[in-house]
Order: C-alpha cells, then sequence, then structure tokens
C-alpha cells in the first residue's frame, strides 16, 4: 500500500508566512545614527558656506580693484588726451586742418583797445529796449 502524505490539518499546521512582530529597536537605532551624523556634520557644513560666502566675496572685491585701476589708467589717458586737444597750437592745427581757417592779412584785421569791449549798460544806452515778439 502507498502511503499518502497527511494533509496540513491532520499536521496541526498552516502552510502560511510566519508572521513576526515588528522591531522597532533596528529601526530607532538606525534614526539616532542618522541624527548623531547630522548633528556631527552641521558645524562643518556651516564652515564651508561661510568659507565658500568668503571666497566669492574676495574674487568680487578682486574683480573691482582691477576694473579700478582700469578706470584711473583710463582717466588719466583721457585727462592727457584732453590736454593735448586743448593745447593752442593743437587747436590752431586743427583749425587749420579741419576747417580750412586760414591767418587773417594784416588788412583784414581790426584792432579793438580794452576800452572799446566795455558795454554800456542798457539803461545808460537810452536805446529802447527791442519789442519781443
Amino acid at each position: 500500500m502507498t502511503r499518502r502524505p497527511a494533509s496540513a490539518a491532520d499536521r496541526g499546521w498552516r502552510n502560511s508566512a510566519v508572521h513576526r512582530d515588528v522591531d522597532n529597536r533596528h529601526a530607532r537605532w538606525v534614526a539616532k545614527v542618522v541624527l548623531g551624523v547630522a548633528i556631527a556634520l552641521a558645524p562643518l557644513a556651516v564652515y564651508l558656506l561661510q568659507t565658500m560666502s568668503y571666497v566669492e566675496t574676495s574674487y568680487a572685491i578682486e574683480d573691482l580693484r582691477g576694473q579700478e585701476a582700469r578706470l584711473v589708467d583710463a582717466e588719466r589717458r583721457l585727462t592727457i588726451e584732453k590736454a593735448v586737444m586743448e593745447s593752442l597750437p593743437a587747436v590752431e592745427k586743427r583749425a587749420g586742418a579741419q576747417l580750412k581757417l586760414e591767418h587773417p592779412t594784416a588788412a583784414n584785421m581790426i584792432v579793438v583797445s580794452p576800452e572799446d569791449l566795455v558795454r554800456p549798460a542798457p539803461h545808460e544806452a537810452g536805446s529802447p529796449r527791442p519789442r519781443s515778439r
């Protein structure tokens, strides 16, 4: 005779997954370790942020110093150029070259004395003011 295996009901146990209670100790331990690492690394993070801010500010200051040096140099060059352009020989040369002006001849020259340059005040001249339109 062949033996037939006994059914699960005959053996007194069920063929289902074993139910175990959840152990929160391991989860709490992991949470404590993560919190401890975060607390330990917080000062390092603050230090790195401050150092990064300091370095960025240093770069900005160096850029501004370079810009200031370029502006001072440009101002110096422009001051020299302005002085050269305002010098009378340069003005006379430009007037002759660009505007085609010439020195007047002696016949076309009128000499005015300093006394002739003083204009009388309008109320002393006695002439009425021109009417406004």
